[in-house]
């Protein structure tokens, strides 16, 4: 497999360059808030994801110990109505959906790199004003392939990004003792068995990862980072988005976790202090 860190390292010199250790360079643009969140119990938002089968619903969580409820937003902020999953909130970190109405939880915050209790939640998108009595979750155990010690040398197994895409679950992992970020594919999810992820591609990305998702089509994967927003376009015969071309952003909008599409051209990301911002295609730049 080739090595993008390698593939990509001139550009991504020229880009980094450009960045302090603050996140605050003079090319990273000062995103203003269009809403916030209205709902004061989701204290520290850490994932977003729009609804396929609804109109403006915006699925949305706490961050670790934030409790077991989901929350469905408009657009605007305002909270449409919440229910409880049943499932234990250790580090949920991201939240994604399919086409066929389930929403995907991911409990794999691991910041220590010590975790082997990582899971993500399969529930099933409830449609209306009506919450229901009880969830419907089915529960998906999973370890990386490459991890044999907890903690490891170095802790590249951290994990808040989530998306699923053409049939299949994806995560990318939040490196905390280098800036690349892998990307995994589930190929298969067993609720009885240990399920492993297949290692697909790496990109050096500089800023940590901390949200994702993929345009319903599954062509195009928007990443977000501590202070910078990418859009990958997914090659032709290949689920490895990191391959593709790109397009970037640095931004500076407050401790941002949570990205989605909102429409072709535009992206919705929300931060820990429940503010929402708009980032549209046409303001990135090639890379």
């Amino acid at each position: 497999m080739p090595t993008p860190s390698n593939r990509f390292f001139p550009r991504f010199s020229l880009l980094i360059a450009c960045l302090s250790a603050s996140c605050i360079a003079c090319s990273a643009a000062k995103l203003a808030p269009f809403a916030h969140i209205e709902a004061l119990e989701i204290r520290e938002c850490s994932g977003i994801v729009q609804s396929r089968k609804q109109d403006d619903i915006y699925w949305v969580h706490n961050d670790s110990n934030g409790g077991s409820k989901l929350y469905a937003i408009r657009k605007n902020g305002i909270l449409a109505t919440a229910f409880d999953t049943g499932a234990r909130n250790v580090d949920w970190e991201d939240i994604t959906t399919d086409d066929s109405g389930n929403l995907y939880i991911g409990d794999f915050g691991n910041f220590e790199n010590t975790r082997r209790d990582l899971v993500i939640h399969k529930i099933r998108e409830p449609l209306g004003n009506i919450p229901p009595a009880i969830s419907e979750r089915t529960s998906f155990r999973f370890a990386y392939p490459e991890q044999t010690r907890f903690p490891p040398p170095k802790r590249i197994f951290d994990c808040e990004a989530l998306f699923w895409a053409n049939g299949y679950l994806f995560i990318l992992t939040k490196s905390l003792g280098e800036t690349i970020t892998r990307l995994y594919r589930f190929d298969s999810l067993d609720p009885d068995n240990l399920n492993n992820p297949t290692q697909i591609g790496q990109f050096d990305i500089g800023p940590r990862v901390t949200g994702a998702d993929a345009s319903p089509d599954g062509w195009r994967l928007a990443i977000l980072t501590e202070c910078s927003v990418w859009v990958f376009q997914r090659p032709a015969q290949s689920d490895n988005y990191l391959e593709g071309s790109v397009k970037t952003r640095s931004i500076q909008a407050g401790q941002c976790e949570a990205i989605c599409w909102v429409s072709p051209q535009e992206l919705l990301i929300a931060n820990e202090e429940r503010a929402l911002f708009s980032v549209t295609l046409d303001s990135l730049i090639e890379y």
